[in-house]
This record gives C-alpha cells, sequence and structure tokens, in this order.
C-alpha cells in the first residue's frame, strides 16, 4: 500500500503541478490585464474631460454665433429700412426737379405771348 501511496502522492503532485503553473501564468495575465485597464480609464477619463471642454467651447461659439446672427438680422433690417427712404427721397427728389421745370415753362411761354416779336424793347 505504501507504493500506492506514494503513486498517489506523485500524481497529486504532478497534478498541482500541471494546475499551478497555469493559474501563476494566468495570475500574471490577469494583473497586466488590470494595469492595462486601469490605463484605459485614465485615458477615457482624460478624453471625457476634453470632450466636456469641446462641449462648452460649442456652447460659447453657438452663443456667439446667435448673437452674431441676430445682429446680421438687425442690420439687414435697418437696410431694407434705409433703402426704403432712399427709394421715397429719390422719388420726391425726381419730383422736385420735375417741378421747376414744369414751373419755368409756363412762365417763358408767358413771356413770349406778351412779346410776340421776341426781341429787346426799352422801357
Amino acid at each position: 500500500m505504501r507504493a500506492w501511496a506514494w503513486i498517489a502522492i506523485g500524481l497529486a503532485v504532478v497534478a498541482l503541478a500541471v494546475l499551478f503553473f497555469p493559474l501563476v501564468h494566468m495570475q500574471k495575465e490577469l494583473r497586466l490585464v488590470q494595469i492595462e485597464l486601469g490605463r484605459a480609464n485614465e485615458q477615457v477619463a482624460e478624453l471625457e474631460r476634453v470632450v466636456a471642454n469641446l462641449k462648452t467651447e460649442l456652447d460659447a461659439a453657438n452663443r456667439g454665433r446667435i448673437q452674431l446672427q441676430g445682429s446680421l438680422d438687425e442690420a439687414n433690417s435697418e437696410i431694407k429700412k434705409r433703402q426704403s427712404e432712399v427709394e421715397r427721397l429719390s422719388t420726391e427728389l425726381e419730383k422736385g426737379t420735375n417741378l421747376p421745370k414744369d414751373a419755368e415753362a409756363p412762365d417763358q411761354e408767358g413771356d413770349s405771348a406778351s412779346d410776340p416779336s421776341g426781341a429787346w424793347q426799352p422801357r
């Protein structure tokens, strides 16, 4: 029986050795994976901070864009008002310049009607 006991003990030691070394190797690999996971988590946290900063910048840029768009709309509205005012004033100016021509024409005709010869005469 002692032989059987030694055989059993030998088989147990061999089984432990066969199982122990892969377990130790797997434990080392798990530690390496855990370290890599920690690094990846740090990178994720850094990227989250970058994304948050970029979102803040984007929000600020959008607010600026909205303000500029409002100013542009206001300026375009003012331009339209001014254009209509210029058109109105141009029309008034045209009418005003046409009035003296119309007013001068009857006066000249009236003068010539009172003096049909059109020559100069002393008074």
